[in-house]
């Protein structure tokens, strides 16, 4: 598969959570349960930065298999998979699309993670 469509691959999600960032700073204010929401945020964020830094390490000549990639998947997808369940909570609870956006970003990295630690 080309380098370019693993960027699309996550690089949506990265836009995705970007946008939700940005929509949960414009409502800080008058938003409660601040912490538990930017919680929910970070978690796909995150999972999405590690997977972004892999294929950018990957794109520079760097190899990930065993020993050295394994690892980096199974982080990843805790990281994912921590967010799905903290997203879910917190959109079926508050309601926010921006909640939503946060935990389809964090689910389908939750399934690349599993794709890409499974194949290793």
């Amino acid at each position: 598969m080309s380098f370019a469509v693993w960027w699309a691959l996550f690089g949506i999600p990265l836009t995705v959570v970007v946008v939700s960032w940005v929509a949960l700073f414009a409502h800080w204010s008058s938003e409660g349960q601040r912490i538990l929401k930017a919680l929910a945020i970070l978690f796909p964020t995150a999972a999405t930065l590690v997977a972004c830094g892999a294929l950018a390490y990957v794109q520079m000549g760097g190899k990930v298999g065993f020993g050295g990639g394994i690892e980096v998947y199974f982080f990843g997808l805790l990281l994912a998979l921590a967010g799905t369940a903290l997203g879910f909570i917190v959109t079926v609870r508050f309601r926010r699309w921006f909640s939503a956006l946060a935990l389809g970003a964090s689910t389908w990295m939750s399934f690349l993670f599993f794709l890409m630690a499974s194949t290793d």
